[in-house]
């Protein structure tokens, strides 16, 4: 695995494109929390998937389509590849690794189980995040392989719709698996732990911020054991699709957040494309 480019952000984010053995590329991200503010400060976030098959509309791997999975071997190999390389590599150790990079993490299931063993065992890494579109059976087999270990694995639920319809619009995925059935397994996912499961939504201007959207994701989740994670929608130059204001943002979240546990989210990266939705396969001449 080899580093073809290096950026760093105004954060102090570390975007790398790497080239595998194959001559495709990945793209990964360290984040760094100065301010220690979040939950974990020190945090890789890489990728399972050269491209992607889920097609969302938003997201800039969505748009390449699908390669192939990645190896167990590669996906450690990203960590490794930052733990090596990375600006304070001596002196602050990766305390999480987040499975939010190019690809659809649950439909490369073997081999992100095997890399999260291997990340457990061999670097010591015991915090996870794994963000994925709703591969309903899949989060049923985290609750059978993880329940009772040591490993904590928190799981994200890319929603960004208040609305089955609205949702097809932009996560073509939601024909085989609906929201109700998604929030149901988020729900036992959230029950089998002991935790609350992140619902992720963006903001969309003119789309998916309005009132009634506000009432159908009150219904959808009040009550539930879930956070709702609110944040702008990344920049892809998406005709259509337009990042709604960080006021709006607010209004959004300080209206929701009577009646639903939320949180505006901290978004690493984007100022070098590494946010979430942006990571993507790139050849270098």
């Amino acid at each position: 695995m080899k580093v073809l480019r290096k950026r760093i952000g105004q954060d102090h984010s570390e975007k790398y494109l790497m080239e595998l053995e194959d001559g495709n590329t990945i793209e990964t991200l360290y984040m760094f929390d100065e301010k220690r503010q979040l939950t974990f400060h020190n945090t890789v976030c890489v990728s399972s998937q050269v491209g992607c098959g889920m097609g969302c509309r938003f997201c800039a791997t969505g748009k390449q389509g699908f390669t192939r999975n990645l190896s167990m071997k590669e996906i450690v190999g990203q960590v490794d590849v930052c733990n090596s390389t990375r600006e304070n590599a001596r002196t602050v150790p990766i305390d999480a690794v987040v499975f939010a990079g190019m690809g659809e993490p649950l439909l490369n299931y073997e081999q992100v189980k095997a890399a999260i063993l291997v990340m457990r065992s061999r670097l010591g890494i015991s915090h996870f995040e794994l963000a994925t579109v709703g591969i309903v059976p899949k989060i049923y087999e985290l609750i059978k392989d993880f329940q009772g270990t040591d490993i904590s694995i928190r799981l994200n639920i890319s929603l960004h719709a208040s609305s089955d319809d609205q949702r097809r619009l932009i996560i073509p995925m939601t024909e085989r698996y609906s929201m109700y059935k998604i929030i149901q397994a988020a729900t036992d996912y959230a029950i089998a732990f002991g935790v609350k499961v992140r619902i992720r939504y963006m903001l969309f201007r003119d789309f998916n911020g309005k009132a009634e959207d506000i009432r159908r994701l009150t219904d959808l989740l009040e009550g539930k054991p879930m956070k709702l994670i609110i944040s702008q929608y990344n920049e892809n130059n998406i005709q259509g699709l337009i990042p709604s204001g960080r006021l709006e943002v607010l209004e959004f979240y300080n209206t929701i957040s009577t009646a639903i546990d939320s949180e505006i989210f901290h978004n690493f990266g984007s100022d070098i494309q590494g946010g979430c939705g942006q990571l993507k396969q790139t050849m270098v001449v």
